[in-house]
């Protein structure tokens, strides 16, 4: 592991550059014969997690839409854990008691040797309050420790790290205990000011108590959003001192959705976080942060408010990548059953452009109910993968239509030569071939070798660990994994962007917190670089505004290597 810490200036003609040699390069690499597989190792790996939706014959909406999960190194030890969240009963989700014992999230310790262990308990992290929804986690207090916040159907938590392998609920005294029906949250640096702060994307008003039965075709189901009025969302302000301020109103938020899916991306490229909504059938939000501590909703102007029908979708999940490696970040949706799912194409003047049809995704989404969804360099080539977690919300929706099934099986994309992506879940590996009830999905080097592995949750069946063994003939890809550590940006270095060049190409990410659904995924970046065996700079740009070049062309470059770039402080 190796540490860089250095300042040059790249100009905005050579980034061009390096974008089209991007993609005349990774075209070239998709050529090659490659082999796209995962393998479940859940059980092995000491995984027994079974989700538990407290199912009921009133069919509380709730029940259907859980649960999520996460990779995130909360001992510091340079191993990935896993977090999953559980639901219970909904009938006592309103009361402010403890979760049931056998409903509680449970936190597996990563052992190093490819195995987990239940760590829970040791890590005071038994007492749930609510319906358990979705995690993410962030170093909110920058202090170098991964802290965890819980959305909940109830009071959502916050547990600071204590730094010695245990949390500390610090809900009340934070100020984040979030009452609504929250599904999703981002953490993001909104008025850069090195303190990370919280949008938390709620879903519906919804009460039990006062909740009514939903019949289609005489069949009694799971109620859709249309049944119920939106929830406001909130956006909380990291006062810096361990506590936050709800600025929902001040910061000019004032639309009511039906949050699903959320998270903190600058879309313009102008060095500020703007916040992206996915809403459950009434349109998405694209919030432009206008630099003084308020936003603006330019989801419809920007062309992302709906699909190219101009019709609202059933959005659920969020996946943000550079999936044509034009140095711009694409944003990609999932959607309902009998919907296709949605890829926005970021045209790079504040607008995008639906290529759903275009590159071939429509079809295969089709009879699909996605969920989470994360874009991933599976084999390590320099072009992004897509995953797809489905799954009905309608365990019975076979009575209703009988084409559509409630277990349903994920999906992997890779892009072919054209350009277009097709689908490789046949030949992916024999976890692809099962249907399953599908929710969110997480992404991480569990293993620390070099693949990005996935984590998928589920609606009341266990969750999924799937072990990337990709690999490229005759010989295995290059990669280069990047932490970020932040000075005067936020610690995990959340919003800085990161270009990686080789000799050919130049790929371009930037971090992010939370997306896909309920769930959040390793801040630290696997960069994929093909055949290349020389890596001639980094450049990062960070969020305080100072652009960083650890340049390689005199040192060795850290090929198949985890390397930390600690922001230069700016005198």
């Amino acid at each position: 592991m190796k540490n860089y810490c250095s300042f040059s200036l790249v100009t905005r003609a050579e980034c061009l550059l390096s974008c089209l040699i991007l993609f005349i390069s990774t075209t070239a690499l998709s050529t090659a014969e490659t082999t796209i597989r995962f393998t479940e190792q859940t059980q092995q790996a000491g995984i027994h997690f079974k989700h538990a939706n407290g199912a009921s014959k009133e069919k509380y909406l709730p029940e259907t839409m859980g649960s999520g999960g996460l990779f995130f190194d909360y001992n510091n030890d340079g191993h990935l854990d896993i977090y999953l969240v559980n639901g219970g009963s909904i009938r006592s989700a309103r009361q402010d008691t403890d979760r049931d014992p056998k409903h509680i999230n449970v936190l597996y310790r990563n052992k190093g040797d490819g195995t987990f262990v239940d760590a829970t308990l040791e890590a005071l992290l038994q007492q749930n309050s609510g319906y358990g929804m979705g995690c993410l986690s962030a170093d909110y207090d920058n202090d170098g420790d991964a802290d965890l916040y819980l959305t909940n159907f109830g009071r959502n938590q916050l547990y600071r790290n204590n730094g010695d392998g245990t949390f500390t609920d610090v809900t009340s005294y934070a100020g984040v205990g979030d009452g609504s029906w929250s599904v999703s949250a981002t953490f993001g640096d909104y008025n850069l000011d090195g303190y990370l702060d919280l949008y938390v994307a709620n879903y519906l008003d919804y009460l039990p108590e006062t909740a009514h039965a939903c019949f289609l075709e005489g069949v009694h189901i799971y109620c859709g959003p249309h049944e119920y009025p939106g929830a406001r969302d909130t956006l909380y302000r990291n006062n810096g001192d361990g506590t936050f301020t709800d600025v929902t109103a001040h910061a000019k938020l004032h639309n009511t959705g039906k949050g699903l899916g959320t998270l903190f991306a600058d879309y313009n490229d102008d060095g500020y976080p703007d916040i992206f909504v996915a809403n459950d059938a009434v349109p998405d939000f694209l919030y432009r942060n206008n630099r003084d501590g308020s936003f603006t909703d330019v989801a419809v102007t920007a062309g992302i408010a709906y699909n190219s029908e101009g019709r609202a979708t059933a959005s659920m999940g969020i996946a943000n990548g550079d999936y044509d490696n034009d140095g711009r970040t694409d944003i990609f949706i999932t959607n309902f059953s009998l919907e296709i799912n949605s890829l926005f194409h970021n045209d790079g003047d504040g607008f995008y452009t639906m290529t759903t049809f275009e590159t071939g995704l429509a079809d295969p989404s089709f009879a699909q109910l996605g969920f989470g969804t994360q874009f991933l360099d599976v084999d390590n080539d320099g072009i992004l993968e897509l995953f797809v977690a489905n799954g009905h919300v309608w365990d019975n929706v076979s009575e209703i239509t009988p084409s559509l099934s409630y277990k349903q099986r994920c999906q992997i994309f890779g892009r072919n030569s054209t350009g277009k992506f097709r689908d490789l879940s046949e030949t992916a590996g024999l976890f692809f071939e099962r249907a399953i009830v599908a929710r969110g999905v997480a992404i991480g080097d569990y293993n620390n070798d070099g693949a990005t592995d996935v984590l998928v949750t589920t609606c009341a069946e266990y969750a999924v660990l799937l072990r990337n063994d990709s690999q490229i003939t005759p010989t295995k890809n290059n990669w280069v994994k990047i932490r970020l550590v932040g000075i005067e940006s936020n610690r995990d270095g959340i919003g800085a962007k990161v270009w990686v060049h080789t000799d050919h190409v130049t790929q371009f990410r930037e971090v992010t917190c939370g997306g896909s659904y309920a769930s959040d995924s390793d801040h630290n970046l696997l960069f994929g670089i093909g055949r290349q065996e020389t890596i001639r700079s980094i450049r990062v740009q960070w969020l305080s505004g100072h652009l960083q070049t650890i340049d390689f062309s005199k040192t060795e470059s850290p090929i198949n290597e985890v390397i930390h770039i600690t922001e230069d402080r700016v005198n």
